[in-house]
């Protein structure tokens, strides 16, 4: 299935509109809501059982005063990310991985915001043109100097209906409740 197909079948099941979800996001400090190219983390290397670094577009999770280095305070100095997946990798990696009906029933419920640990990001031209996702399981860390490298860009900011969207999906994955029950009162 090629990328134009699959992001068909993961259009038609949207739950978010794209054209409210991003703006510009000129002049705002570095912080939460915002997606930035060339952003350095870390990221496992099965192989070898230990941690590579990798480059890519992060979405930053942490508020822009806890980050501030104008704060001069104890732990203002990592950041929380997630990793974004461009959709053409998703494809090209998952796809394998399935029949054709399971992958387009993946698709419908991932547009659907049915797979709690994945938010579908709509498209922003040039960087995702097929839009990306967000593994809510690859939330990681990266320092805040990451941010001063010249390649280092900010690429856009999500709208406050889009920052409504993505804290939605985070709650509802990191905050649900637990299945199994735990000991004690």
């Amino acid at each position: 299935m090629d990328f134009d197909t699959a992001y068909g079948h993961l259009k038609n099941h949207l739950r978010v509109d794209p054209g409210r979800f991003y703006y510009g996001g000129t002049g705002l400090s570095l912080g939460v809501g915002q997606f930035y190219l060339d952003v350095h983390f870390p990221i496992f290397n099965e192989d070898d059982q230990s941690f590579d670094t990798a480059i890519g577009i992060a979405y930053i999770l942490t508020h822009e005063c806890d980050i501030d280095q104008n704060n001069r305070r104890p732990f203002n100095t990592y950041l929380l990310i997630c990793p974004v997946i461009d959709f053409r990798n998703f494809v090209t990696e998952l796809q394998p991985l399935f029949s054709e009906s399971d992958f387009i029933s993946f698709l419908a419920r991932v547009g659907k915001r049915e797979v709690s640990r994945l938010i579908y990001i709509p498209h922003y031209q040039p960087h995702l043109p097929y839009g990306g996702l967000l593994y809510l399981n690859r939330i990681t860390h990266t320092h805040v100097n990451v941010f001063a490298n010249e390649s280092v860009k900010r690429i856009c900011s999500v709208t406050n209906y889009g920052l409504k969207e993505i804290d939605a999906a985070l709650e509802n994955h990191l905050l649900r409740p637990k299945d199994e029950q735990l000991a004690g009162t």
